[in-house]
């Protein structure tokens, strides 16, 4: 992949662009917005799958691990794109034994959602907001927003001319 094609380079910049726009509406913070908030994580995370794995292949990876529960964010982006465009995927599993789903439940503040056995799924943060797909767990404010501005700082060193 060049990163100096046209059409490359346009679509990384239309994604920080719209990940950016979407994140600033205000969808997570505003209750009169709730009935929206998975139509825009949803575009938020498709959005920013085809943004991390064009910087990959541009071996500019976004590889942090902060509570990431295995691999880097790049991995959990991708897994839970998947859960999202894969409705039977066991990303979307919660327990496989017991054929348990968890799809797009979100933990405002520090909390347990719930506890199955010795599992427990819990958001560890009371300044955040966690969204959860089967075990995945993606902080707002510690993943997303962190996300867009290294995307955002590479987006920078790749292009330092805009």
């Amino acid at each position: 992949m060049d990163k100096n094609n046209f059409f490359i380079k346009t679509q990384i910049e239309s994604n920080i662009n719209d990940v950016e726009n979407l994140l600033s509406t205000g969808v997570f913070s505003d209750a009169i917005l709730r009935p929206f908030q998975e139509s825009v994580f949803v575009s938020v995370i498709l959005k920013l799958d085809d943004l991390l794995q064009k910087l990959r292949i541009l071996d500019e990876r976004l590889s942090f691990t902060d509570d990431v529960a295995s691999g880097d964010i790049t991995d959990l982006v991708k897994n839970i794109r998947n859960a999202i465009c894969h409705l039977n995927s066991p990303e979307n599993m919660l327990d496989k034994e017991n054929q348990i789903k968890f799809v797009f439940n979100i933990a405002m503040g520090k909390s347990n959602l719930i506890s199955i056995g010795e599992k427990i799924i819990r958001s560890d943060y009371d300044d955040d907001m966690a969204f959860f797909y089967g075990e995945s767990r993606i902080y707002l404010k510690r993943h997303l927003i962190r996300l867009l501005k290294e995307a955002k700082d590479t987006y920078q060193k790749l292009y330092p001319n805009g």
